[in-house]
This record gives structure tokens, C-alpha cells and sequence, in this order.
């Protein structure tokens, strides 16, 4: 594993994990990390794609984790699209290391909707998400309605305006973030048309460009991604991919639970990666 930088857009430095494996297969997997999960989250699974012969690369979006070089009050305006264009900064970088290899995206929660924030498609030959959903809270259930409701019509505002960003952990949500990230992240849960809001007058997105296979994995007891909410970013959202819909359900895999990060721990590696394997061909 080596670990380096990589400039964004604006010259801002961030920070990659490259898996180069003893021999390749000439596939390349970039992992889009889920809002506030640092990418260390998938070092473990970018680590068995390598021994499978795959170049990995694994990032931080700006001010989470090892890309937080100044201060999070200091990134107050940095949000979703910042993201979306530090993603594709590494997309090309990664193209640009193996122009010749097949490239693929895995993509967690946010970081399945990220790639039509920005032209990073065009880097990519097929992608496959897990726990990517179209937010809107009231696809969700009763208590998370209530629960999204008043973190991000409550909390969220009060908290940006008197610390500068939000202290996501304070809710068991992942590292701290940008004021105008966790606004973001506001609209995309609260708004009735969630990520579609922001293209609305908006060149910048490219969710009807991408036209590749998608697998959309949503999960049976994710609170954070319920599987109505799966099926609406496959029909509305990714509606000229060449999307496939997989639903998983603990018992069927005779496991208790998998919730919205199991799937990327290595308990479940014979059970769940296997997932990974048969579509991208790994076998």
C-alpha cells in the first residue's frame, strides 16, 4: 500500500491509498467512501481486491480524515460538489496510472450518488453500489423519519452557525463535517426530489451521461438506505444506466445482520464479497 496526494480541482491536496498487486488483471476499483467515513474504513476490502490482481485506490474527500490539511471551520463552503470533483480528480488520476486497464467504481451510500456530481463517468466501465439511495427521509421509516427530521432541520443549523462545522459524531455519523457539507446533506435527505435538487439549473451533473452497468445493492435491515429508496435512484436518478437491482437479506446469507457498513467488514468476506467478485468477474 503506498500513500500519497493528489490534487483536486483547485490544487487542494488529497489524500490516496494505492493497492498495487504483485500481478495484475488489468481492472482498476476506485472506492467512493460514504459521507464521513474515512477512507481507512476500506482498506481491508481494497486489500483483497489486490490480492485478486487489482490496483486499488482509496481517498479521503476534503476535510475528512487524512485530506483534513486546515482547519474543517476553514472548508465552511467546501460541500457535495467539492466532493464530487476530489472523486473525480483521483478517477483520472487512477485512469491516467493504468490507461489500459478496465476501470470500476464501488461506491458507499453518498459516494454511489457522487459520481453524476461531476464528468468522473467517463472514467468508468461499470460500477456497483451499496447502501446509494435517493434520500428523501420520508421513503424511510417512522423513527428515522423523526430522527433525520430533527437532526437536520435542528441540529444542523444550530450547530454550524456556533462551531463552524458539525460534529457529526456527536450523532453517530462519521467525522465532522463542513458547514456547507452537512447543509448539503440537509437538502439531499430533506428535499422531496433529494439529489435531483441539485442539478436543477445546474450544468455541472451528469446523471443522464451514465449509461454503463450499475449494480445497486440496497440491504434488508439498512436503516440508512431502505430498499424503496434504492429502487427510486435506479428508476429516477441512474434511468439510462444499465442498472441491476440486488436486494440482500441477513437470514438469506445465515448471518443476523449487515445494516449500512457490514457489507466492507472482513467478517463477511466469504459471504458477502463473493458479491464483488461475480460481477465484476473476479473469479
Amino acid at each position: 500500500m503506498e500513500a500519497y496526494t493528489v490534487r483536486s480541482y483547485d490544487n487542494y491536496p488529497i489524500s490516496v491509498h494505492e493497492f498495487v498487486p504483485e500481478s495484475s488483471n488489468h481492472k482498476t476499483f476506485v472506492f467512493a467512501p460514504a459521507v464521513g467515513v474515512p477512507q481507512s474504513f476500506y482498506f481491508n476490502i481494497a486489500e483483497y481486491l489486490c490480492t485478486k490482481g487489482c490496483n486499488v485506490f482509496t481517498f479521503d474527500y476534503r476535510g475528512i480524515g487524512d485530506s483534513l490539511s486546515k482547519s474543517i471551520q476553514s472548508l465552511k463552503n467546501e460541500g457535495f460538489f467539492s466532493w464530487a470533483l476530489d472523486f473525480n480528480a483521483v478517477s483520472k488520476h487512477a485512469k491516467e496510472e493504468f490507461p489500459k486497464n478496465e476501470q470500476y467504481m464501488i461506491g458507499h451510500s453518498y459516494g454511489g450518488n457522487s459520481v453524476g456530481f461531476s464528468d468522473a463517468y467517463q472514467y468508468y466501465d461499470k460500477y456497483l453500489t451499496v447502501g446509494s439511495q435517493f434520500g428523501f427521509y420520508k421513503h424511510f421509516s417512522i423513527k428515522m423519519q423523526i430522527l433525520i427530521y430533527l437532526n437536520f432541520r435542528i441540529f444542523v443549523p444550530l450547530t454550524t452557525a456556533i462551531m463552524g462545522y458539525y460534529p457529526s459524531g456527536w450523532f453517530g455519523l462519521g467525522k465532522p463535517l463542513t458547514t456547507k457539507a452537512a447543509k448539503d446533506w440537509a437538502i439531499f435527505l430533506l428535499h422531496p426530489d433529494s439529489m435531483l435538487h441539485f442539478t436543477k439549473g445546474n450544468t455541472s451533473t451528469y446523471y443522464s451521461n451514465i449509461k454503463e452497468p450499475m449494480l445497486l445493492l440496497s440491504i434488508d435491515d439498512d436503516d440508512f438506505a431502505p430498499k424503496k429508496s434504492v429502487d427510486i435512484l435506479g428508476k429516477n436518478v441512474y434511468q439510462n444506466a444499465n442498472v441491476t437491482r440486488k436486494h440482500l437479506k441477513p437470514s438469506d446469507y445465515n448471518i443476523k445482520t449487515i445494516g449500512h457498513f457490514d457489507f466492507f467488514r472482513t467478517k463477511n468476506r466469504d459471504i458477502l464479497w463473493p458479491i464483488i467478485d461475480d460481477w465484476f468477474d473476479l473469479r
